[in-house]
Formats: structure tokens, sequence, C-alpha cells
């Protein structure tokens, strides 16, 4: 059974189904433009749902809800740099946050339970913990953000599909 659910503070928005046949879609960088390193990263999608609610200036990442499977899994190999209840990150609940690159960061949050410990190297696809709802959220998801020198973007940017 699949609920739809969002952090307690996020707009509602349209549903859009994510991951598995969605994943089928390729993103290309035009080579006539000069790219930084973070916009050739190519992440793949952390969870199998639906975005619940998007980016936005005043919801900083994505709520992936009415999932398949409860797994959330890595979106780009790094290396995790925290877990559990994270200073700065009130509200989040249970996080796992993992350095990309110098300057670009992950974040899942609202985890039932995480798999990993700082210091790990994880891979894209690994499993890092079970979605859930810690934190202020109002029903089981994902709320993926990711941040590029320390500032959320919109992390549709990277994700396949």
């Amino acid at each position: 059974m699949a609920f739809a659910a969002a952090c307690a503070v996020a707009a509602p928005a349209a549903a859009m189904p994510v991951g598995g046949a969605a994943r089928a879609r390729a993103r290309h960088v035009k080579a006539t433009r000069h790219v930084t390193r973070a916009e050739t990263l190519d992440f793949s999608w952390p969870a199998e749902g639906t975005i619940t609610t998007p980016f936005t200036p005043y919801h900083h990442g994505l709520d992936i809800g009415m999932l398949r499977s409860l797994d959330v899994r890595a979106a780009a190999p790094g290396t995790v740099v925290s877990v559990g209840y994270a200073t700065g990150f009130e509200g989040y609940g249970n996080v796992v946050l993992i350095q990309v690159t110098p300057d670009v960061v992950t974040l899942y949050a609202h985890l039932s339970s995480y798999r990993v410990r700082p210091g790990e190297t994880v891979a894209r696809g690994e499993l890092l913990g079970i979605a859930g709802c810690t934190g202020y959220c109002t029903g089981v998801h994902l709320h993926f953000e990711v941040r590029q020198n320390g500032v959320a973007v919109d992390p549709r940017k990277f994700l396949s599909g």
C-alpha cells in the first residue's frame, strides 16, 4: 500500500512518478559551454515513488512519497559525513549526509533507520537506510536534498529521467 506524505511545512504539488521506468531517459550536457564538475554529475533516483512536493524557495528538496519500496539508496557515490539527528537540520529527523564532490552534498531525511556510518564510502545505488517519518512530517516519505557550496539546489538538475 502506498501513502502520500510530505514534510509538515511543504506546499502541496502535483504528483509526478519517479524512479523505475522514469530512469530510462538520460540527461546530456552540451559540450559547447563550460560546465562545473557538479553539473556533470548524473544521479540515480534515491527512492521509487512519486514526487509529492517539489523543490521551491521554501522547500529545499524533493519529497518522494507513495513509495513502492521503503529502501533509500545513494543517488551518487561519496563519503558518509553524518547520520542520525544532525545539527542544522532540526525537523529532518534521522538523516544521512553524503559528500559527493568537494562542493556537493546529498541529504536523505526522515529515515526510520540508517545502514551506514560516518567515514564509509558508498556506491551509487547502495542501500543507505529505510524511509520513515522522523522529525517533522505527515507520513512516510523520503526528503532528498542536494546542496552545492552549502546552498540547496533543485535535485532534478542532477537526476536521470
